[in-house]
């Protein structure tokens, strides 16, 4: 009995810390589907009939905001995408040289890739503006791909770096026995048994890229402007539209959210791979 009580105790904890860590979410769903006029009534209603109407106000452009947010999330999933191909790329090829090439600072090389994890982006937002400027690169897809790609990819070099030293070698050595090449072990052996790593550096990258808002608000006007920055500006010179700006943050984080779900099996294998052998 005391253990029984003990668990239900341990549980209605746990569910109650789960309800407070959630309920700045439930409260930004529930205010989305208030109707307009209830969304910033003082005291808050919790009596309501569900409507849809901030959500259609917010995809459709009848908001204050110069563009339909459909068309900043299309931007956000371009970059998004863009930046994460772009990051696994030149990521994959390197992880695999550090993990099992051997050659001169090597050593020097992993650490140096490995300390500018701790380099803040916003510190070189002035720069990569005048040298976009001087490009015209500004208000372009590529001003945004390169950079997110930059600042994830030693995030992606050590992830998968260390997924890889947990392959046994001697299946690789074993292809290139029976006369593969390199390139073949890397495509037919190692990426599929790699996998689950790609998928877990794949998801932390995309929303890393998904959720920046600093460098889309400074390198971005209209052409490429992403969501994060359209969330802003439901806060301008008429107020706050509550009821269209939680509808837009709630839209803008269902993507991640059912992407994670849906991936969940291969997220967890990817972070816990090699973990028990």
């Amino acid at each position: 009995m005391r253990r029984f009580l003990a668990d239900t105790l341990f549980r209605l904890l746990l569910w109650g810390a789960a309800i407070i860590a959630l309920f700045p979410v439930i409260w930004v769903v529930l205010t989305s589907i208030k109707p307009p006029e209830l969304s910033q009534a003082l005291p808050p209603v919790w009596d309501f009939a569900p409507t849809l109407q901030s959500y259609r106000d917010v995809l459709g452009g009848n908001t204050y905001t110069s563009q339909a947010f459909g068309t900043l999330l299309m931007h956000s999933l371009i970059v998004t995408v863009a930046s994460t191909l772009l990051g696994l790329a030149l990521g994959v090829p390197a992880a695999y040289a550090l993990a099992r090439f051997r050659f001169r600072g090597k050593r020097g090389t992993a650490n140096w890739i490995l300390s500018t994890i701790m380099f803040p982006p916003a510190v070189s937002v002035v720069p990569v503006f005048i040298f976009a400027s001087k490009l015209g690169l500004t208000d372009t897809f590529p001003v945004l791909v390169v950079p997110y790609a930059a600042f994830n990819l030693p995030m992606v070099i050590w992830m998968l770096r260390s997924f890889i030293k947990q392959i046994p070698h001697e299946i690789e050595e074993a292809a290139m026995v029976d006369g593969a090449s390199q390139g073949a072990v890397l495509r037919y052996i190692v990426l599929p048994l790699l996998m689950p790593g790609i998928v877990a550096a794949s998801l932390l990258s995309a929303m890393l890229a998904w959720n920046e808002f600093l460098f889309a608000l400074t390198l971005t006007r209209s052409a490429a402007k992403t969501a994060p920055v359209g969330i802003s500006e439901f806060t301008n010179m008429y107020g706050t539209q509550w009821g269209s700006l939680t509808a837009a943050a709630t839209v803008t984080v269902a993507p991640i959210l059912l992407a994670t779900l849906v991936l969940r099996r291969r997220l967890v294998e990817g972070l816990t791979f090699g973990a028990v052998k």
